[in-house]
C-alpha cells in the first residue's frame, strides 16, 4: 500500500459491541468515547500484517453509513497520521481515510476480534 515505508506506529480503537449509542460514530467520535478502548503499538510486523489485512478485505466505495467500532491509525515517526480505517462492528462497512467503503472478506474483523476483541486475552 501507499506510503508503509512511511509508517512507524499503530493505534487500535475498539469500542465494545454491546456499547449503545445515540448515533452512529465517525471515526474522531469512536476515538474520543469515554468507554473506548485503545491499543498502540510500533511493532513493524504488526503494521504489516494489518495493512496486508485492509488490502486482502477488498474495500469498495459505497453510499452506507458506518458506525464505527474500531479504528486503526497509521502514523508516520513525528505522530502524523498516514492513514485511517474505521469499521462496523460487523466488519461489512468502513471508513478509509475519510471515504466510506463496503468490506467483502470478513476474516479482517474476524482478526480484530480474536487479537482485541471482548473474548481477546490482550483486554
Amino acid at each position: 500500500m501507499p506510503g508503509e515505508a512511511a509508517i512507524a506506529s499503530l493505534t487500535i480503537f475498539h469500542l465494545g459491541r454491546m456499547i449503545m449509542t445515540e448515533t452512529a460514530l465517525d471515526g474522531p467520535a469512536l476515538e474520543h468515547h469515554p468507554e473506548t478502548e485503545r491499543f498502540e503499538s510500533s511493532d513493524r510486523a504488526l503494521i504489516e500484517e494489518c495493512l496486508m489485512r485492509l488490502e486482502r478485505a477488498l474495500p469498495q466505495p459505497t453510499e452506507d453509513v458506518c458506525d464505527a467500532r474500531w479504528g486503526l491509525v497509521f502514523c508516520d515517526a513525528s505522530g502524523a497520521r498516514v492513514k485511517t480505517f474505521y469499521l462496523d462492528k460487523f466488519g461489512e462497512i468502513g471508513i478509509l481515510d475519510g471515504a466510506t467503503v463496503e468490506i467483502s472478506d470478513p476474516s479482517f474483523i474476524e482478526w480484530l476480534r480474536e487479537r482485541y476483541g471482548e473474548d481477546s486475552v490482550l483486554i
